[in-house]
């Protein structure tokens, strides 16, 4: 089994939560193949990090998704972070911490009390604003999609920076 999926598996807390997970990451992977596709960028990606990454960038919502409250959800990035780190996967931890919304600035942390370390968790390398993107478009829930409508109102209720990031996204990518 590939090591991505096994890490996924090891860390799920049931068949059901590993299932939905499992889903959503892979609906990251393929709107992340055609991000890939449809701006040519072959040569430019390390497709090792687009795979790896889309499958373990959820890692921390396993908890979350069977005990915790859901204003503690903004945390599942920096838990999955952490969990990538003891594994040893680096360069996953980082798509781990930076793909929440569009990226999180340490104002915004901060401004929202929000219970994460107060720095900046914004993706920097083009996998990361890949798959930070891609994520935007599947939801854990089956058979919700969101549209670049619904996705940009959404992002317009979180305030300018969040919205603008977003946006930034959007014209690299679409």
């Amino acid at each position: 089994m590939n090591k991505s999926f096994e890490i996924l598996k090891k860390y799920s807390t049931s068949e059901e939560t590993f299932e939905t997970v499992l889903r959503h990451s892979l609906e990251v992977l393929s709107k992340s193949i055609e991000i890939i596709n449809q701006k040519k960028l072959y040569e430019k990606v390390d497709f090792d990090l687009i795979v790896s990454g889309s499958i373990l960038h959820d890692i921390g919502t396993f908890e979350f998704l069977e005990h915790k409250e859901k204003e503690d959800y903004i945390r599942h990035g920096i838990i999955g972070a952490e969990i990538l780190r003891r594994e040893g996967f680096k360069r996953e931890a980082l798509v781990a911490e930076r793909h929440i919304g569009s990226g999180l600035d340490k104002e915004e942390i901060i401004a929202r009390g929000w219970d994460i370390p107060q720095k900046d968790f914004l993706p920097v390398s083009l996998e990361e604003k890949i798959i930070c993107y891609a994520d935007k478009f599947s939801s854990k829930t089956p058979g919700k999609k969101d549209t670049l409508e619904i996705i940009e109102k959404e992002f317009a209720g979180y305030g300018g920076n969040s919205l603008k990031r977003f946006l930034e996204l959007k014209e690299m990518f679409e």
